[in-house]
């Protein structure tokens, strides 16, 4: 007789190895540490406000927000393929996690980078430690993908500072963020990246409606003041960063842990409905399959994160983890939602508490992963442009 059990997918998302027959190495006792905060924190309030700071701080306190930057900024100092634990931990808690992603994973790991000594030590240890959040703000209502076009204004004042001018769209998280990561182009043309405190006058942050469980943000500069301390890496060179950020931006992993906990959620739900699943009602290959891909994409996504920690990441591998995991994370939404035909199974318990289901914020989430960071038809196209057309061996 088959049981969902047959189903389940690998409990370590193919990075980290865990279970009880796992000895206790540094990196199972790494995920036991996140988990101890996680299942005694406010997740069910996060959920409901979206707004993780509590939790962000709770770990921030034990050097596990930003495990994977130096001890000198707040981290332990571990790889990225031990630090990808505490992504999954986040979302096999249900812990609001786009936040993370963006103060860590994208702002802070661009200013670990290429940010100067004094820059990393002013804003760093604010990031790791919970007391600090970043947003980004690079798309424009005319310039979505394409931030070639964009038309931010920096503007010089004369002072050895500037004077930024624009708006910026599709921000996620700016109303709870204190800085922005802003990509403007300056009076020579040419793009700077400046990290803009948004506490100050001249920034306005509208909220843009949506279907999704965090808010959209228009975010409006009006002559807001930055200083050449505030330029990250060198002026005129921020296309190039930009380039690097989204690399990191593009690892898989977030979208893959997302595909691996829905999938999860829609496998427990079957454990109510094995009669069902008995009687071949439910696509038994198909679920199969899943869980073929999301074994295949965990050691996708481990591939491409032990590149970054050897620094030789580039863009056609991030271009193609970000493609797969994301039409992964899709697949598996739309696949939970038609397992019980017209009558999905994601309506059987929709709320808890007044806590959306995970089954149902996939619904919502899930159309936008395959466009946000970079569409998939983007992707597909840089492969094209990168490994096909430079005439590289292209393997399976």
């Amino acid at each position: 007789m088959l049981t969902t059990e047959f189903y389940r997918a690998p409990a370590d998302c193919g990075l980290v190895r865990s279970g009880a027959d796992v000895p206790r190495t540094p990196m199972r006792a790494l995920r036991e540490d996140i988990h101890d905060i996680l299942v005694s924190a406010p997740v069910a309030e996060a959920r409901r406000t979206r707004d993780p700071r509590p939790i962000h701080r709770a770990l921030g306190e034990q050097g596990l927000l930003a495990p994977q930057w130096p001890e000198e900024y707040g981290g332990r100092g571990i790889s990225q393929v031990a630090a990808a634990v505490l992504v999954e931990e986040l979302a096999m808690h249900d812990v609001p996690d786009l936040l993370h992603t963006l103060t860590v994973q994208i702002v802070g790991s661009t200013l670990l980078n290429v940010a100067s000594p004094a820059m990393k030590a002013r804003h760093l240890p604010g990031f790791a430690a919970g007391t600090a959040f970043g947003c980004v703000l690079f798309s424009e209502p005319q310039a979505g993908s394409d931030l070639n076009i964009l038309s931010t204004r920096a503007v010089s004042d004369g002072k050895g500072g500037y004077k930024l001018y624009g708006t910026k769209v599709h921000s996620l998280f700016a109303r709870l963020a204190d800085y922005g990561l802003c990509l403007a182009r300056g009076e020579d043309d040419a793009f700077s990246l400046f990290l803009v405190p948004l506490a100050q006058p001249g920034v306005t942050i509208r909220q843009i409606p949506g279907m999704g469980d965090d808010a959209f943000h228009e975010v409006t500069l009006d002559g807001v003041a930055v200083t050449a301390e505030d330029v990250v890496g060198e002026t005129g060179q921020g296309w190039a960063i930009v380039v690097k950020t989204l690399a990191f931006e593009r690892t898989g992993l977030d979208y893959y842990v997302k595909a691996l906990r829905w999938y999860r959620a829609a496998v427990e739900r079957l454990e109510v409905h094995t009669d069902r699943l008995e009687a071949g009602q439910h696509d038994q290959i198909g679920l199969a399959k899943l869980n073929a891909r999301l074994l295949a994409a965990g050691t996708l996504v481990r591939r491409v994160l032990t590149r970054l920690d050897r620094g030789e990441l580039n863009e056609d591998e991030a271009a193609a983890a970000k493609w797969y995991t994301t039409e992964l994370a899709a697949e598996v939404a739309w696949w939970a939602a038609e397992l019980d035909g017209d009558r999905s199974m994601t309506l059987d318990d929709p709320e808890v508490d007044g806590v959306a289901h995970p089954l149902d914020a996939a619904l919502r989430e899930a159309p936008g992963m395959r466009i946000s960071g970079g569409t998939a038809e983007m992707m597909l196209e840089t492969l094209a442009r990168l490994r096909l057309d430079s005439g590289a061996e292209v393997r399976p």
